[in-house]
């Protein structure tokens, strides 16, 4: 792996933590809003409107929830994002097809299970009402699809890895009764 694949690589994981930890926060706070009745806004015209709006609906109604699933499942990605940078390290250092990397992806692909049954679970609870709309509950459901589709890149490849760890085992035996023959 070349330094500046790794330090791309790495800058955009710190970038991702980052904006996970800040939606974390923000989830945080969307689960402590305190329920408000028909707040009275002025819009800047000067008239006096009901703020309303649906995403406040929703936030008061399903903030805990949405935070009781999502923050658990952001936890989950950092960890992910943890394994990647070990593993681009063991690249980087030329041990990326050794046993040293297997822990690794074992962790990534549990994390990502788990992500990806919080996530089915967030998306079964919020479109078990008819109160939001379909295109708001699409949302979960694209992010369980994408989490399914990584569980199982990573099972791909932790199958590909076992295999040239296998190979090379069998390679190191035959090259070394070939040296007992000679």
């Amino acid at each position: 792996m070349t330094q500046l694949l790794a330090r791309s690589l790495r800058a955009v994981l710190i970038a991702v933590f980052a904006l996970t930890l800040g939606v974390q926060l923000m989830m945080l706070a969307i689960a402590n809003v305190e329920p408000d009745q028909d707040d009275i806004a002025v819009s800047r015209h000067g008239t006096v409107v009901m703020n309303n709006s649906f995403i406040d609906d929703v936030i008061q109604d399903r903030g805990v929830e949405v935070a009781l699933y999502a923050i658990p499942a952001l936890i989950l990605l950092q960890a992910v994002m943890v394994c990647i940078w070990r593993l681009a390290t063991l690249a980087q250092n030329g041990k990326a097809f050794t046993p040293a990397s297997l822990p690794y992806l074992t962790t990534t692909i549990r994390a990502l299970a788990g992500m990806t049954v919080l996530l089915a679970v967030l998306a079964i609870r919020l479109s078990s009402t008819n109160a939001l709309p379909l295109g708001f509950t699409l949302y979960p459901y694209g992010a369980v699809l994408a989490a399914a589709t990584g569980t199982l890149v990573m099972l791909l490849l932790r199958t590909l890895l076992h295999q040239a760890i296998n190979r090379d085992d069998e390679a190191t035996r035959m090259r070394s009764e070939l040296d007992e023959v000679i």
